[in-house]
């Protein structure tokens, strides 16, 4: 029998690889895995959603946006925070389908301003009312007290990553490092270290 210690038996059997260090499950850790978890799961139920009701998150984006009030295309391209190319896209099935309209820019008589129809508020409303009551009864036996709470932190940890997006989105400052140690010369042959 080896006199080396083993392992308790609860521990990770040894299956004779090298052991990897675990990274700490630190909160930090714990809300990134989280949120990525959510966004991922959010992705798909809105693909879902979207075969249901036609609507896919660009578009849908859009019509939140100007159904508080016209804007510019570029206006929704720097709220989305996506290219203006794609608002372009999103654009031509809405317009087609009277969802939007194209109005002449009181400010600037070159450009033009989009605002929701009443068929576009119509439709809004409709998807709203159904995502409502899904979630509501999804989170039926939540107390409200939870929920007030969760909105709360959701929305403090949105501002606080809005206010510093552009510090987030810079890539990593380069760090420093010491230039790798020059090789060793090779040692000269000589009588002395010829073996006899």
């Amino acid at each position: 029998m080896s006199s080396s210690p083993s392992r308790p038996e609860a521990d990770v059997p040894d299956s004779g690889a090298p052991e990897r260090a675990v990274p700490d499950r630190t909160p930090i850790v714990e809300l990134l895995e989280t949120l990525g978890q959510l966004i991922r799961t959010a992705r798909a139920l809105n693909h879902r959603q979207t075969e249901e009701m036609g609507f896919s998150g660009t578009p849908f984006g859009i019509i939140k946006l100007l159904a508080d009030g016209d804007r510019r295309p570029g206006d929704l391209a720097a709220e989305l925070q996506i290219a203006p190319s794609v608002v372009s896209r999103a654009l031509v099935p809405l317009e087609r389908d009277g969802q939007i309209e194209r109005r002449l820019d009181p400010a600037d008589a070159r450009s033009f301003r989009l605002a929701l129809t009443e068929a576009g508020r119509a439709r809004l409303a409709r998807r709203r009312e159904l995502i409502q009551a899904r979630i509501e009864r999804l989170l039926e036996d939540w107390p409200a007290e939870d929920i007030a709470t969760m909105t709360t932190l959701m929305r403090r940890l949105e501002a606080t990553i809005q206010a510093h997006a552009d510090e987030l989105l810079q890539p990593p400052a380069e760090r420093a490092e010491p230039p790798p140690p020059a090789p060793a010369p090779p040692t000269p042959v000589t009588a002395q270290t010829v073996p006899a």
